[in-house]
């Protein structure tokens, strides 16, 4: 019995001793909302970009171009001065890959001209500080002009600079460009085909432009020598209508350089010849301009007095037409309908630069800056406007914006389910090169819209699916646009002239 009742014993001690589980319930944890990803800084233009691609590829057969040379311009480049090319180049590479690494963010404007090929640029590029941008370029073929330049007596012209912008309506932004050795000769690559301007810089200064003759043709070689004419210091002194004496005024615009002097007047050396020198200016707060023809001939230096009057309209002085407020400084991103940040897009900013006469209740101009991210920055005149974002499938959006000279503005733009409509106006042979022509979509100017005066395209994004009419000047067009699509309406021709009717005698005396 003791050994039975030991065991139980022990066999209740082990179960006393053997731990229990119990669960013990806890109350749920409060499920606390989550916090929203904090919002990213702005984008700039303070630092640098990331990386600059830029391929090119020849227009006649489609290869890569190696050796071509790929220029970044800022601002406004002026080859008439005489610059060669901007600081920021880069020569492709076999693959035709020219690559810029940690280049200044901005906008601007990327040009390449090669061995045998003409000039190509896309304008209005931009890139934010960090960000990367790529550009693809086709080069059409070009000309080459060949030759020698001789001073006024024969001997040759050592380290005059030759530049061939082509032709003034393509806007060219960097020209074919050569050197003379120590027997004179030069080579200019890659000129624009059509009629040739070329300008002259001699060691000793400004030269007269010369022309090469009939219109280049793509592939063409063309030997044009040049004989130099002697050269001459110059001094123009502006004077108000007849009254003696100097007159204060801005500037002195010649197709020579002259440096303006403490008395008022412009000095310069220039080659002898005949020369068409104008001048503009201000003058207490008015416009001031004249024109006149000069000869300069060599052996003896030239003192012009330029007589100038102030501008006048119907009897009345014209007021110094512009004022300049400044820009502000707007960045942001663009997102789609459903939130998604784009890959890139358009962006629509007014223009800065002065305020100047506007007619009735046309639109400001607008530039038009493309960027391969969602990111951007821009510049636009000091005030309060709209900033526009669109793809090249019409989806399109806009957002409101003020600001003061020098201040950052920060907004988002969220595209809407929109179309676009695109179309070419032929403008005829009566067309005024540099003259706006103004488009309207159902009786509303469309300023931000892209349009392009070279070549009379339209592209007008932004349009709700559905029925609109376009106006232009040469005529109403009607069309109907679906959400992500472009409506291209061709080319729009200005409407044939009605005959004018004719009178029963006038068709009896025409008739056989």
């Amino acid at each position: 019995m003791a050994t039975v009742l030991g065991g139980l014993g022990l066999w209740r001690a082990e179960q006393v001793a053997r731990p229990v589980l119990v669960e013990v319930p806890f109350p749920a944890f409060a499920q606390l909302p989550a916090l929203p990803p904090l919002p990213l800084p702005p984008p700039t233009m303070d630092a640098p970009a990331a990386s600059i691609r830029v391929r090119l590829v020849s227009g006649s057969s489609g290869a890569p171009l190696a050796g071509a040379r790929v220029s970044l311009i800022r601002g406004l480049f002026m080859a008439v001065t005489g610059d060669t090319v901007p600081d920021e180049t880069a020569l492709t590479d076999v693959s035709g890959v020219a690559f810029f690494e940690a280049p200044g963010a901005g906008v601007m404007t990327v040009c390449a001209r090669g061995a045998g090929h003409a000039e190509s640029c896309e304008r209005d590029v931009g890139v934010v500080s960090g960000g990367s941008l790529s550009v693809a370029l086709t080069l059409p073929p070009g000309a080459v002009v060949e030759g020698q330049v001789l001073q006024h007596d024969g001997t040759p012209a050592a380290g005059v600079r030759l530049i061939a912008p082509g032709d003034n309506l393509l806007a060219e932004m960097t020209p074919s460009w050569s050197t003379t050795d120590a027997q004179g000769r030069y080579t200019l690559d890659g000129v624009t085909p059509g009629s040739v301007q070329v300008r002259l810089f001699a060691p000793q200064g400004r030269a007269l432009d010369r022309y090469p003759g009939a219109e280049l043709t793509a592939g063409e070689v063309r030997r044009f020598d040049i004989q130099l004419g002697a050269f001459v210091p110059v001094t123009v002194k502006p004077v108000m209508g007849r009254t003696r004496g100097t007159e204060a005024v801005e500037s002195v615009h010649v197709n020579v350089q002259l440096e303006p002097q403490a008395d008022g007047t412009f000095t310069g050396i220039a080659e002898s010849g005949r020369y068409s020198v104008s001048m503009w200016g201000r003058r207490n707060g008015r416009e001031v301009a004249a024109r006149k023809d000069v000869t300069l001939a060599p052996g003896a230096p030239a003192v012009i007095a330029f007589p100038f009057s102030e501008l006048k309209s119907a009897g009345m002085v014209l007021p110094w037409f512009s004022s300049d407020p400044g820009v502000f400084e707007v960045s942001g991103r663009v997102f789609l309908s459903d939130g998604a940040p784009v890959k890139g897009a358009w962006i629509g900013a007014q223009k800065p630069g002065p305020r100047g006469r506007r007619c009735g209740s046309s639109p400001d101009d607008h530039a038009h800056v493309r960027f391969d991210g969602p990111e951007f920055v821009v510049t636009p005149r000091v005030g309060a406007g709209r900033i526009f974002a669109w793809l090249p499938d019409g989806r399109a959006g806009s957002a409101a914006v003020r600001g003061g000279k020098g201040e950052r503005v920060s907004v988002d733009i969220h595209l809407e389910e929109t179309g676009a409509v695109a179309a070419v106006m032929d403008f005829g042979d009566g067309h005024l090169w540099g003259s706006r022509q103004e488009i309207t979509v159902d009786g509303h100017w469309v300023g931000a819209s892209h349009y392009t005066l070279w070549d009379g395209s339209i592209f007008v994004p932004g349009l709700k699916p559905g029925k609109h009419v376009l106006r232009t000047s040469n005529g109403d067009v009607e069309f109907n646009v679906n959400a992500r699509e472009v409506t291209n309406l061709g080319v729009l021709r200005r409407p044939p002239e009605p005959e004018a009717a004719r009178s029963d005698s006038e068709v009896a005396a025409s008739a056989p």
